[in-house]
C-alpha cells in the first residue's frame, strides 16, 4: 500500500469517530432548536468535512521520522511561478504530468462543496481555496508552523497556483450541476425535517 492510499484510509477511519458527534449536532438543530435541515446540505457538510479530514493526513503525515528531524536544518521552498513547466520539460515523465494534475483535482472538491451546497459566490471561494493552499503550503514550508527544526514537505508557489485553479474548476463544476438537476427535484427531495 502507498502512502497516499494510507493516509485517505486513516482520514476515513478518522471521519467515522467524529460522524456519531455530527449527527447529535445535527439532532440538536433538529429538535431543540426546531431548526430545518436539508438532507442535501448535511451529505455535503458530511462530504466536506471527510474531504478536509483526508486532505489534512495527505498533504501534512506521515510526520517525519526521528532520523529526518535530526537531519533537518532550515525552512525551504520553490518560488519561482510556472517552475512546473521546466520540471516537466527536463523530466518528460508521466509522474511531472500527474503531480500537477493532482494539484489541481486535490482542490476541486473543495470549490464543488461550497458552491453547489452553500451557493457562495465564486470570487469568494476562489479566495477560500487560495487560503487553503497557503495554509497547507506554510504548514509544509515552517515544518508544521516551525514544529520541526526545518520543512519536511517541500513549499510550492506552483501548487497554489494549481490548487486555486482546482477551487475555481470546483465551481464551474456545481454550477454545470445545478443546471442539469431541475429545482422543483431539488425542492422534493431534499427537506429532512420541515
Amino acid at each position: 500500500m502507498n502512502i497516499w492510499t494510507e493516509s485517505l484510509i486513516s482520514g476515513f477511519e478518522l471521519y467515522l469517530k467524529v460522524l456519531p458527534i455530527m449527527i447529535i449536532i445535527a439532532a440538536f438543530f433538529i429538535f431543540i432548536r426546531k431548526s430545518k435541515i436539508r438532507l442535501l446540505h448535511f451529505i455535503g457538510l458530511q462530504a466536506l468535512v471527510l474531504y478536509l479530514i483526508c486532505l489534512v493526513e495527505v498533504v501534512l503525515f506521515p510526520l517525519p521520522s526521528t532520523e529526518k528531524i535530526a537531519a533537518m536544518h532550515g525552512y525551504e521552498g520553490q518560488f519561482i511561478p510556472f517552475n512546473f513547466i521546466l520540471d516537466i520539460a527536463e523530466d518528460r515523465s508521466l509522474q511531472s504530468v500527474l503531480q500537477v494534475m493532482l494539484n489541481v483535482l486535490m482542490t476541486v472538491p473543495f470549490g464543488f462543496f461550497f458552491k453547489f451546497f452553500m451557493n457562495i459566490k465564486r470570487r469568494n471561494i476562489i479566495i477560500m481555496t487560495f487560503l487553503l493552499s497557503l495554509t497547507i503550503e506554510l504548514a509544509q514550508l515552517t515544518g508544521l508552523f516551525f514544529t520541526y527544526p526545518g520543512s519536511y514537505r517541500l513549499f510550492d508557489v506552483d501548487d497554489l497556483i494549481m490548487n486555486t485553479i482546482g477551487g475555481f474548476l470546483g465551481t464551474v463544476l456545481a454550477n454545470n450541476i445545478n443546471s442539469i438537476i431541475p429545482d422543483i427535484y431539488k425542492d422534493k427531495c431534499i427537506a429532512l425535517i420541515q
